[in-house]
């Protein structure tokens, strides 16, 4: 369902790891990175103040990737399912710069929704799981997430409209709908929370955004990212430390990949309310 170019999970090298840490423990670091928006009634509403302390960065060390989680309240966190598949060391970045490892105790490919426990308990106050789901296209949403060159331990906050509901047919015949929101979504804020404004609470997952592009482009991309024996070769490490090995227009791909990713279209799709409560319940989870 999800291919790399909806996936909102984008590399995080040891060099933007270290940039967290590095900004987290220098009062004059943090002033010269972009930081989270303050909080303001009249566009965070009522889930702000819990936002803040509640949503975290989600980093996968075996991929060198990330994206965003919050926190429920079973203890575990919520997020989207392709910032954490096949992930078997995960650390979450807390808004006081402490880290905290987890361990995936529920997934859901198709819908894109995961589960992950921290091994020791998240000191916050959750997020609630919206009651209703009788939500509108023109409602004002938010979410709170982790986006690609943002380097703040706070979430940053991006607000918008429900703007529809879109509808894919998996495998099996299934037909999965997920939101439609004019809202920023960048890499990074995969898993993030959507939040009805009004209440303050959760109704949605943020899942993907709109970065479309051409088959023939898509076939140029998949060309060179086969390119293989050919041109000049880089040698590198990955952030966990395994060697890279890759051919010039293998590189070209990649660079290609991650601008595209970045293009911002401000639409975006989450996962719908009643996946994420049917998730909850077949993992014995109460929403």
């Amino acid at each position: 369902m999800h291919s790399s170019a909806q996936i909102i999970c984008v590399s995080l090298s040891a060099m933007l790891w270290t940039a967290i840490a590095a900004n987290a423990a220098s009062d004059q670091l943090l002033s010269d990175v972009p930081v989270s928006a303050p909080i303001d009634p009249n566009s965070a509403g009522r889930g702000g103040d819990i936002a803040t302390r509640s949503v975290m960065r989600i980093f996968c060390i075996d991929h060198g990737t990330f994206g965003t989680g919050f926190l429920h309240k079973s203890g575990n966190i919520i997020t989207a399912d392709h910032v954490v598949h096949d992930c078997k060391s995960l650390r979450l970045v807390l808004s006081d710069n402490t880290n905290e490892a987890a361990t995936v105790v529920a997934e859901d490919q198709d819908r894109d929704l995961a589960a992950i426990k921290p091994n020791a308990p998240i000191k916050a106050e959750a997020l609630p799981i919206a009651s209703s789901d009788d939500f509108k296209v023109g409602t004002e949403v938010s979410t709170w997430g982790f986006p690609a060159g943002y380097f703040g331990l706070s979430p940053m906050l991006s607000v918008g409209y429900l703007a529809g509901v879109d509808a894919v047919r998996l495998k099996d015949g299934t037909i999965v709908r997920q939101w439609v929101v004019n809202a920023a979504f960048n890499g990074g804020n995969s898993g993030g929370p959507l939040i009805q404004i009004e209440n303050g609470e959760v109704f949605g997952v943020v899942s993907s955004k709109l970065a479309p592009i051409s088959p023939e482009a898509a076939s140029i991309l998949q060309a060179l990212e086969k390119n293989a024996g050919t041109g000049v070769m880089y040698n590198g490490k990955t952030a966990d430390g395994k060697d890279i090995h890759a051919t010039e227009g293998q590189l070209v791909a990649k660079v290609l990949t991650e601008l595209r990713n970045q293009v911002q279209l401000v639409i975006g799709k989450a996962v719908i309310l009643g996946d994420l409560k049917t998730f909850l319940t077949t993992n014995k989870i109460d929403p």
